[in-house]
């Protein structure tokens, strides 16, 4: 079974390398028992997604842009209060005062600072929205990540088993010989010693490409079948359009309607203080109902507010400072990502043409072997340069698939 899913997912990863590529410019967890019939990596992330916990911030996101929304659309710039006096003079003169107030205080809006608040529900409805996809470009880059590790290791796997069948194989040519008297004792224990170390070897291989594998189930929470995954093509997206460029440029303007909307309330709201009053002097008075109208406008100076306001200053600079060191990063990395593909592509071909070889010339020693031409020492030396040769031609392939990967991912392709 391991075999077969072996060869199911070097068929689809090792493709990477064949393809003709645009210009560089262009505890424990349970795992669910489902599969994905054609597991592209859109489906992939969709799985990764489903377990991933970052999901859990956008409805907060949603649901406080919606809450900064419903206050700028109010009539009033915060909680209404209710206040209420009574007074009177039993306790001293007795003489029969009697005075009950109650009253309603509402707080207004300044000019500005009801515009200034929209612009802030607006900025944080844009962040909610750029979240679910910055979230997803995130766990895109892990799934990549995880999936070109399964498949180098799948690669060494498959090496070491078709270097363990040849040992075997050897060995058992050399036992023959050495019963015929063709070939001495020291030879056999040689040749031994040689399937032994190939053995090991693919026993080391073995546990990477499991120990990969359930790291993969453990991402997804099931059990893909790589068979149909596609390589991805070379892929690129403008500069504002990137995932993790764009939140940050969006949460530098919600910094920046933050410390605009705090500009515009200034000292705090005015209060307007609406409000009814029942009173007499004394007894001999008939009781006085009356309304009242009333406005209460805060002031400080800038002892008061500049902490405040500072504090607001500095959240909108190191806004700012993240946005712009995004941007260094990504262009840095970016042609970080384009040397290491075309490095990759250029190193796949030679390590191609040297396999050719190793495999021509593996051949031909094994042959002169066989005709008594060539000592065993000699041939296993030959064998073991063919074999590290032919390895790294193959892990060579798997290398460009990654590295066109990550540099999709670098410039903030999403699948």
């Amino acid at each position: 079974m391991k075999r077969i899913f072996s060869w199911a997912l070097l068929g689809a990863v090792l493709m990477a390398g064949a393809g003709v590529l645009p210009g560089l410019n262009a505890q424990e967890v349970p795992i669910a028992p489902l599969t994905l019939a054609a597991p592209s990596l859109s489906a992939l992330v969709d799985a990764a997604l489903a377990r991933d916990p970052a999901q859990e911030l956008t409805p907060v996101l949603e649901r406080e842009a919606q809450a900064l929304a419903r206050r700028s659309r109010s009539w009033i710039s915060g909680a209404p209060a209710i206040a209420a006096h009574w007074q009177d003079d039993a306790v001293l003169s007795d003489a029969g005062l009697r005075e009950g107030e109650v009253g309603l205080d509402l707080p207004l809006w300044w000019p500005d600072a009801r515009q200034a608040a929209r612009l802030l529900a607006e900025a944080s409805a844009g962040e909610a929205k750029l979240s679910p996809r910055y979230n997803r470009w995130q766990a895109a880059g892990v799934v990549r990540e995880r999936l070109w590790a399964l498949a180098m290791a799948q690669v060494d796997l498959a090496q070491a088993q078709d270097a363990e069948r040849s040992s075997t194989s050897l060995h058992e040519q050399v036992l023959a010989r050495v019963r015929a008297g063709d070939l001495a004792q020291t030879d056999q224990l040689m040749s031994e010693q040689e399937m032994l170390a190939r053995q090991a070897e693919r026993q080391v291989a073995e546990r990477e490409w499991a120990a990969q594998r359930a790291s993969l189930r453990f991402l997804l929470g099931l059990e893909p079948d790589p068979g149909a995954l596609q390589p991805e093509p070379l892929g690129s997206i403008p500069p504002e359009d990137h995932p993790g460029l764009a939140l940050l440029a969006q949460e530098t303007r919600r910094a920046q309607a933050q410390w605009n909307q705090l500009l515009a309330q200034g000292a705090g709201a005015p209060v307007l203080q609406v409000g009814s009053r029942r009173e007499r002097s004394n007894r001999e008075e008939d009781e006085v109902n009356s309304l009242g109208v009333g406005l209460s406008v805060p002031f400080a100076g800038a002892v008061h507010l500049g902490p405040e306001r500072s504090a607001a200053e500095r959240a909108l600079a190191e806004a700012r400072l993240r946005w712009q060191q995004a941007v260094r990063e990504q262009t840095v990395a970016r042609q970080e990502s384009e040397a290491s593909l075309r490095s990759a592509r250029e190193a796949l071909e030679l390590a191609q043409r040297r396999g050719d070889l190793a495999r021509r010339q593996q051949d031909l020693a094994q042959a002169a072997f066989g005709a008594g031409e060539l000592d065993l020492m000699d041939l296993l030396r030959i064998r073991e340069q063919a074999r590290l040769t032919i390895r790294e031609a193959e892990r060579q392939r798997i290398k460009v698939g990654r590295e066109t990967a990550r540099f999709n991912q670098v410039m903030g392709v999403v699948p």
